[in-house]
């Protein structure tokens, strides 16, 4: 008898089925993938807003310990040849964000070429907004003894100056003080007092109104550690500070700045920062806001100004 042989049809993708399974995994993707960067931006966002906060509450901490707000920096808004700088916001700051041991290699009579270099070159992570590229060490910056630039670590976030640059005239939060006594040995120059920083007395218009740190404007071909955004220790003014609204001396106007800010008036020197459509600051009261880079520039006046008696209404 002969033996009858079935074959089983079976049924697999055409091709077309498979362009169009393909076809929908696209779309599906190209729809998740803006969530996907969207939840990640967030992410960034609320950390550049926790190191904000973690600045704020330091400079809390600071007021606490000596009687007045940490200074911008110390000394007048020249800059010398060689960029060097007693100690600044982000070096008087750093024991009070749990970098102790950071401050113990510095000796704060000292210039910062003066410092080892463990003391200026040591990345301070409350000080990098994670939504900004990598930082390096900064570039053709501060002259250290040997007569090299080997840089400094970097900081997103400068100090709220006010509406102009005027030494200690400036009307914002966080400004310079004054070097009042100054001797030199055999290293160079010491520091031995300096005066005239800011205290909480002094914010007139309320510390829930007024600005302390926000996020710094960096032109696209300064980032990173050039120009505006070489070290946070550095004697180039505009690494430290940044101004805000319209100038109380020439009237000049510094809105919020977006990230694309190559050429743009006063791009190094205002505020702004890489996230869309906002700009974060600590206000002098501790308290984090995202601020629209649409507000008005008379509202951005009001918060840059310590006691200039505006009415403050943010979003």
């Amino acid at each position: 008898m002969a033996k009858q042989i079935q074959w089983k049809q079976t049924h697999g993708f055409t091709l077309v089925e498979l362009l169009v399974v393909i076809a929908i995994i696209g779309v599906m993707v190209g729809l998740l993938l803006p969530a996907v960067q969207a939840a990640r931006e967030a992410a960034r966002r609320m950390q550049c807003s926790n190191n904000l906060k973690q600045i704020g509450l330091a400079t809390h901490n600071f007021s606490d310990t000596y009687g007045y707000l940490v200074p911008a920096f110390i000394g007048d808004n020249s800059e010398s040849d060689s960029l060097n700088s007693w100690p600044t916001w982000g070096a008087k700051l750093l024991p009070f964000i749990e970098q102790a041991n950071v401050l113990d290699l510095w000796d704060q009579k000292r210039l910062i070429g003066q410092q080892p270099a463990a003391a200026y070159q040591t990345k301070i992570a409350a000080y990098v907004c994670p939504s900004r590229p990598e930082p390096v060490l900064s570039i053709n910056d501060f002259q250290v003894a040997d007569g090299t630039k080997p840089g400094g670590a970097l900081s997103d976030y400068a100090a709220n100056f006010g509406t102009h640059a005027a030494f200690t005239d400036s009307d914002g939060a966080i400004i310079p003080a004054r070097q009042i006594k100054i001797t030199v040995d055999s290293v160079g120059p010491l520091l031995e007092a300096f005066g005239g920083a800011t205290r909480f007395a002094d914010i007139i218009d309320g510390t829930s109104n007024t600005a302390m740190f926000g996020e710094k404007s960096i032109r696209p071909n300064s980032l990173r550690g050039k120009n505006e955004d070489r070290s946070v220790y550095s004697q180039l003014r505009n690494t430290q500070r940044r101004m805000l609204g319209i100038s109380f001396r020439n009237s000049d106007r510094r809105p919020l700045l977006p990230p694309n800010n190559q050429s743009i008036p006063f791009a190094n020197n205002s505020f702004g920062g890489p996230h869309p459509g906002i700009t974060n600051f600590v206000f002098v009261d501790g308290s984090v806001h995202g601020v629209s880079n649409t507000t008005d520039i008379l509202v951005l006046t009001a918060i840059a100004t310590r006691a200039g008696n505006e009415i403050v209404q943010l979003d």
